[in-house]
């Protein structure tokens, strides 16, 4: 066999030996990296999508507060639904301090909190509608102590009736009015919807907020 021979016969062998590695799964392809790589230092199970596998949370309802590090009164407070949000909303927490064991200054802490329990006429300093949240303990930086938050609710700023009928207007100023001393406030309007979209959803018994 002369030596053209030679090499194109070794050039067919290779090519066939790629062949049956890539068919097997074993030898990587064009796209292959993009599909099965998440950039985030893990990976998805192969042929599947990362966004289709990702953890989003528990299943079921869920309330999900995303602090915004910049501007604490523009965070977000969002109705979940197995992972997917169902609607979002503007929120804020404390008064602009990003320390959460800043009592009545910082906003809430970071973790899982149980609804305790909701209302739409409450009659307090907290008026009208409001969501009452768990106790929840700050991590303190080394040079704090660390103190449980408490009386954490999800409320506006309204009047006992919830701001309605001519008589009893809603008591909104605009971006103050979404500050707190912890609690997470939504402006009037917002709130009222998400109790519409609970009320339809039957208070689930195990609904959670989850802060992060």
């Amino acid at each position: 066999m002369n030596a053209a021979l030679r090499f194109r016969f070794r050039a067919l062998a290779a090519a066939a030996a790629i062949a049956t590695l890539t068919v097997a799964g074993l030898a990587s392809t064009p796209g292959f990296a993009a599909v099965h790589d998440t950039g985030k230092g893990g990976s998805t199970r192969p042929g599947s999508h990362p966004s289709t596998t990702a953890k989003h949370g528990p299943r079921g309802y869920y309330l999900k507060f995303t602090k915004n590090w910049n501007h604490p009164d523009r965070s977000n407070l969002s109705l979940v639904h197995n992972g997917i949000p169902v609607k979002s909303y503007r929120a804020g927490s404390g008064v602009g301090v990003t320390d959460e064991c800043r009592s009545e200054k910082g906003w809430l802490p970071n973790g899982t909190y149980q609804i305790k329990g909701h209302q739409t006429n409450r009659n307090s300093d907290i008026k009208g509608y409001a969501i009452q949240l768990s106790d929840k303990a700050c991590r303190p930086k080394p040079e704090e102590k660390a103190i449980t938050r408490g009386d954490l609710f999800i409320h506006s700023e309204m009047t006992k009736s919830g701001g309605r009928g001519s008589t009893e207007p809603t008591r909104w100023d605009g971006d103050t009015d979404y500050k707190s001393l912890g609690c997470i406030k939504l402006k009037p309007a917002d709130i009222k919807d998400l109790f519409s979209r609970l009320n339809q959803a039957h208070w689930p018994k195990n609904l959670t907020l989850q802060v992060s």
